[in-house]
Parts: structure tokens; sequence; C-alpha cells
């Protein structure tokens, strides 16, 4: 099993893609001296309806902090929902896999007596 771990590790490292060596904004020469800069952030984390300040710094988030979701990927969108499912769906196989191997492990050590 080791080996197979081990192995599987070296082919992830072989494949994966090497570092660029420098990275530049999307839209510039990395060569050239010039340095663009933008004044607007386009982050739709930052779109919110209250103060920016008044979000940040607490540990659970406030009413207007956010965005409704735009994509079902997005933070509270459905997949979201599916993943839990899946999860919960999951755990819920293991626990029943668990028990009835139980189960059958006690039946095969200690049988029932007949009445």
């Amino acid at each position: 099993m080791r080996r197979w771990f081990v192995l599987s590790l070296t082919v992830l490292a072989v494949l994966a893609p090497a570092p660029a060596a420098a990275v530049g904004p999307p839209d510039s020469d990395v060569a050239s001296d010039t340095v663009v800069t933008t004044t607007s952030i386009n982050n739709e984390f930052l779109d919110t309806k209250r103060n920016l300040t008044d979000c940040l710094g607490n540990s659970i988030n406030l009413p207007d902090c956010g965005i409704e979701p735009t994509t079902p990927g997005a933070r509270g969108g459905a997949l979201q929902y599916v993943t839990f499912a899946l999860m919960a769906f999951g755990l819920g196989f293991i626990f029943w896999r668990v028990t009835r191997g139980v189960r059958a492990r006690d039946s095969a050590i200690d049988p029932p007596k007949p009445s």
C-alpha cells in the first residue's frame, strides 16, 4: 500500500506544471519597465450593501455583508447544499456498513439461541 502511495505522489510531482518564472498582470508585458496600475477592483466579495469596515473582523457574517450567490458553485449556492447532502449520505452509508459488520461479527461469534 505504501508503494502505491509513493508511486502516485511521484507521478503527481512529475506531471505537475512547473511554476512560471515571472508573473505579471494579465495584460502587461513582464519584461517591460512600465508598471501598470489599476484603480478599480472587480471582486464580488467586496460588493456589499453595508460599509465594508462594518463587515470585517466578525466571526460570523452579518446581514447585508455579502452578495447573493450568482453561480451554483458560489458560497451559499445550490452546489454547496448538494455537497452537504452527499457528505451526509456518505457518512450514513459508512455508519450503516459498520453496524452491519458488527452485527454479523457478533452473530458469528455468539449465534442466537433457539427458544
